[in-house]
């Protein structure tokens, strides 16, 4: 079963694609960035053929550069993750695993399953020996 929302590498053979298991567990060896965390908004960018997800972090598991940042007195983790406006990304509510790359400084989407379903995944994987690395579910 797919669950991820978008896959939008731009080089990919099938942009917007959902990601398998198998990508999903590589994608969160392998990205820039990885966290857990919610859609707050998408502002969608015609003229760039781009959206940008507002991302509330609930979890920071990696970064590699500052893109999701501390924001006020309350101590809310923030940030901003591009991807193709064909995809259709929209406001929902859920958390997320959001995965993706760095490019030209900018957060580029990759896998981003539904949390619950990158933890049944994960949990599979890592019971049958097939974990490419190890993050904490949770």
């Amino acid at each position: 079963m797919n669950s991820s929302f978008a896959n939008s590498d731009p080089f990919s053979p099938a942009p917007c694609r959902p990601c398998s298991d198998t990508e999903v567990l590589l994608a969160v060896c392998t990205s820039d960035f990885v966290i857990r965390g919610s859609i707050q908004d998408v502002t969608n960018e015609a003229e760039e053929q781009e959206s940008i997800i507002h991302v509330g972090v609930n979890k920071l598991y990696r970064q590699k550069s500052k893109v999701f940042q501390l924001t006020g007195e309350s101590g809310n983790w923030r940030g901003q993750i591009k991807t193709l406006l064909e995809c259709g990304v929209k406001p929902g509510d859920g958390d997320f695993l959001f995965t993706g790359r760095m490019h030209f400084g900018e957060a580029r989407l990759g896998c981003a399953p539904r949390f619950k379903d990158f933890q049944r995944m994960y949990k599979e994987a890592k019971d049958k020996g097939l974990n490419p690395c190890e993050i904490g579910p949770d």
